[in-house]
């Protein structure tokens, strides 16, 4: 019996587990961010990326200088926020150029990122997407 068959389906096999492994750290949050932190941020939302994957929302933050940092914060893919009833419009209209507050595991490689957990607006009305409520309280701003 050759051993050529049985490599190769095994050469194969690897090469298909190996080719998926992008896709799937693409798709982890605890792989990309921080899920045993939470931070919190305050800033104004300068715009959305409803794009697949997932959704990005930029939000500028100022420090007490004045100057502002752009975080790019993550969230869930368009088909998600569709059937939650979330839009790009909702999102952006709801803050009404006022000062939001993002919840969020930070980003391990990009200390300006993160993946949005909960976003409260001025009025104090609140969309929680992602994680559990015990890691908004334990947010360090």
């Amino acid at each position: 019996m050759s051993m050529r068959r049985p490599l190769g389906a095994v050469l194969a096999a690897a090469a298909g587990l190996l080719a998926g492994s992008p896709a799937l750290a693409h798709h982890s949050v605890p792989g990309t961010f921080h899920t045993d932190k939470t931070v919190a941020i305050k800033g104004t939302i300068s715009r959305i990326d409803w794009i697949n994957p997932h959704i990005y929302i930029y939000v500028d933050v100022k420090d007490k200088a004045g100057v502002a940092t752009t975080w790019k914060v993550e969230t869930l893919p368009t088909n998600h926020m569709r059937r939650a009833g979330v839009s790009k419009a909702l999102i952006m209209d709801e803050a009404k150029g006022g000062e939001v507050t993002v919840y969020m595991y930070p980003a391990i490689k990009n200390p300006a990122a993160g993946f949005l957990l909960r976003i409260v607006y001025p009025e104090g009305h609140f969309y929680h997407l992602y994680g559990e409520e015990s890691e908004i309280a334990r947010a360090s701003n």
